[in-house]
């Protein structure tokens, strides 16, 4: 994996705008805006117009999750040690693999080659098919974060142990199957399984609508004024489920 071989005052951060559409299984489908803020080893995402806000400090090893209607934030260790992301298929770690399937596409001006994969993530099937530009602004900050990223997360449940397409995706559609059909099962069970599996199917479809190289100044990844600090729920943190309904004890962030 590449590191950052630069220091942190010669990045240009980059910033993206996303749409993203999630179809899951019986019920309708989910479409929201995304602002990915990129600044060396730092991340920010910002899902409808600030109602949550998630910084990745890969260099503090820290994951903040703000909910902007309550002014609060989360603080957690990063990779997550408990919880949903760490907890998930412990040992099982994706393996997605990807081949260029020689396509090209014109996305909002910019010429990207068209990549599909599949694997599994966790105990699940996946599919991935996406669109994969360099020649973008701010490609290269992009990528050197999701190497470090790649490079954090090894031996973790997050971890993808085959290596993306290069450049920044500016469409990407992932199909995740919950199950897989058995090793050694007879052929007709198998398409019998394989059928019914094609039913439990999440699909999440994103398109990137504009990016910007922009340098970003250290508060675009700080806690704003006038938020309160709070513990990790405990079925969110995994030291237990259920507790007590007692709001947790809150910090306010000095204005």
């Amino acid at each position: 994996m590449v590191i950052l071989t630069a220091p942190a005052l010669c990045h240009a951060g980059v910033v993206v705008d996303e749409q993203e559409i999630i179809s899951q299984p019986g019920a309708n489908n989910i479409t929201r805006n995304r602002t990915v803020m990129i600044e060396g080893d730092k991340q920010k995402s910002i899902l409808d117009n600030g109602k949550r806000t998630i910084i990745t400090d890969l260099g503090k090893g820290t994951m903040t999750v703000m909910d902007g209607s309550r002014k609060t934030y989360v603080e957690v260790p990063f990779p997550p040690k408990s919880g949903p992301s760490g907890a998930m298929d412990k040992g099982a770690p994706s393996t997605i693999i990807f081949k260029k399937t020689g396509a090209h596409q014109n996305i909002i001006g910019y010429s990207c080659d068209v990549y599909s994969g599949s694997g599994t993530a966790g105990r699940n099937t996946a599919s991935v098919t996406g669109c994969f530009s360099d020649s973008v602004p701010g490609a290269t900050d992009y990528n050197n974060f999701q190497h470090e990223m790649a490079d954090k997360v090894k031996g973790t449940p997050m971890a993808n142990t085959s290596e993306n397409p290069p450049g920044v995706p500016l469409t990407l559609s992932t199909t995740i199957t919950f199950g897989q059909v058995p090793p050694g099962l007879p052929a007709e069970r198998a398409a019998k399984l394989k059928e019914l599996l094609a039913r439990n199917q999440f699909v999440t479809s994103t398109t990137l609508t504009r990016i910007t190289a922009s340098s970003l100044p250290a508060a675009s990844f700080q806690v704003p004024p006038g938020y309160r600090k709070q513990q990790p729920r405990p079925n969110v943190g995994g030291a237990s489920t259920g507790g007590s309904t007692k709001t947790p004890s809150a910090q306010k962030v000095p204005k």
